[in-house]
């Protein structure tokens, strides 16, 4: 079954993408759990599981914790769910490689909607902070985050290229993110959104609204953020 010569994982690996590629496993098909599916193709344990973590790093499956590995769709996917993610957390979670491009960080006042969001007296100092993020070169996310400097001084100073703002809110300045709202709707990009997403202006984009909040509900951090529709989906995991 086998050819001489070529790792049997990766061999593993090309049957299962080919059963993808077919259409035997469309996208979000949970695959049958590693004691069958290693009988099923002949092999060990051990050979599938390094199959699979090939397949998880090149985006082609993903697997969560206590459910089993699930085939994912060509566009990048955050999940809804009563835990409170980053896109970072979430990229990373699903082996994604992805880069960030920082395009500001200051330290600036805060206007009316963003002092209402964090509860300052306008014109309080808050740290900005936009990038966008990129996966095989293509802008996915931009995002615009923002913190009041009362409660992190100097955040804008960070490296935001290879840290992610919830890791360094809760590692570096010791604040315990508990909860957070989000708010999607559908927007057309215009301006800074379609030139930092490269879309041509008017294409309808993901708008995402987020506040999040300590254990005493004191606002941490507010950022707005644009998704490129075409390139990320929206999934929740649903029990009853």
């Amino acid at each position: 079954m086998y050819r001489e010569g070529e790792p049997i994982y990766q061999q593993v690996a090309q049957i299962i993408r080919s059963n993808i590629e077919s259409g035997k496993w469309p996208v979000h098909t949970k695959l049958p759990d590693e004691i069958v599916l290693s009988q099923q193709l002949g092999i060990s344990r051990g050979t599938l599981r390094r199959a699979l973590k090939d397949l998880i790093d090149q985006g082609v499956l993903t697997q969560i914790r206590g459910r089993g590995t699930f085939v994912v769709s060509n566009t990048l996917e955050q999940h809804l769910a009563s835990k409170l993610i980053s896109f970072a957390e979430s990229m990373k979670q699903q082996g994604l490689r992805y880069k960030t491009v920082v395009l500001k960080q200051e330290i600036a006042a805060a206007d009316m909607k963003v002092a209402a969001y964090l509860e300052l007296e306008k014109n309080e100092q808050v740290s900005i902070i936009e990038r966008v993020r990129l996966v095989q070169n293509n802008p996915v996310i931009y995002l615009r985050n923002i913190i009041p400097e009362k409660v992190c001084p100097g955040f804008a100073e960070n490296d935001f290229e290879n840290q992610d703002i919830f890791s360094l809110l809760e590692r570096k300045y010791g604040q315990k993110i508990q909860w957070g709202r989000r708010y999607f709707k559908a927007v057309p990009a215009w301006g800074e959104v379609s030139q930092n997403l490269g879309l041509a202006p008017g294409t309808p984009v993901l708008y995402l609204e987020q506040i999040i909040y300590d254990a005493k509900s004191r606002p941490l951090e507010c950022s707005s953020v644009w998704i490129n529709s075409e390139r990320f989906d929206i999934v929740s995991i649903l029990e009853r």
